[in-house]
């Protein structure tokens, strides 16, 4: 997708969030920054280029949970400029390359000439849910699409989700009572009850030379992961409230 693209669909959404210039500026500057600093994500010694129209989710999510804790401390500018950047890739993902790479100029050129669809912003926003979740979901269900109307629609309806759901700073009610009860579940019942069953069926396996025991236990063990997948998805939504250590 060209920088008029993206910057068209950012002044689409900065124009709905109602933006102050500084904090447009950061957030139209954050959707080409990916262009103009081809970004690598790993280590000194290894690392590797990002690509933008297959972003890894773990690339995605970073830009996504640095915006977050921007927004948490009020630092309204890196929070804009990092929805940005995030919201550059799930662009770029919208837009297939075709076979070979032989249409994407032409399928680019063709974009560049639509109009932002308002209804897709407005659509995207109403629908919107302020969750981590939510937000690697409207990634996972990014496809790229040729017809380039509909890679606008896409990624306009897409972008505007993300950016809803990333600003939303409003608690749900009653999340720290439901958090606290399901840690103290987690920390008293679930989480013990999967460590002693995996330590009985060890000891049992020892002692009577036989796998079934080990078995059996690490069945229960895995019930009791289960069993506490709601405070893990729990627990990050904590997180991205900032109530975790509070």
């Amino acid at each position: 997708m060209k920088w008029r693209s993206h910057i068209s669909i950012g002044k689409a959404i900065a124009d709905r969030l109602e933006l102050p210039p500084g904090e447009r500026k950061a957030f139209l500057d954050g959707l080409v920054e990916p262009d103009r600093h081809k970004e690598r994500i790993g280590s000194q010694r290894r690392s590797y280029r990002v690509g933008h129209h297959h972003p890894s989710h773990r690339t995605f999510m970073l830009h996504v949970w640095i915006a977050r804790r921007s927004f948490l401390r009020n630092d309204r500018y890196q929070g804009y400029r990092h929805l940005g950047m995030a919201l550059h890739y799930l662009q770029d993902r919208s837009t297939s390359k075709g076979l070979l790479g032989l249409t994407h100029s032409r399928r680019e050129e063709a974009l560049a000439k639509l109009d932002v669809p308002e209804r897709a912003i407005v659509l995207g926003m109403q629908g919107a849910v302020s969750s981590p979740r939510f937000v690697s979901r409207s990634l996972a269900l990014t496809k790229p699409l040729k017809d380039p109307r509909e890679v606008m629609v896409q990624a306009s309806f897409r972008s505007a989700a993300v950016a809803a759901a990333v600003v939303d700073l409003e608690r749900p009610r009653g999340l720290r009572q439901r958090y606290q009860a399901l840690h103290r579940r987690h920390s008293l019942i679930l989480l013990p009850a999967a460590i002693a069953s995996l330590a009985i069926g060890l000891s049992l396996s020892a002692a009577m030379a036989s796998p079934v025991p080990l078995v059996l236990s690490a069945g229960v063990s895995l019930g009791a992961i289960v069993l506490d997948r709601p405070y893990v998805h729990l627990s990050r939504l904590v997180e991205w409230y900032g109530l975790k250590g509070r």
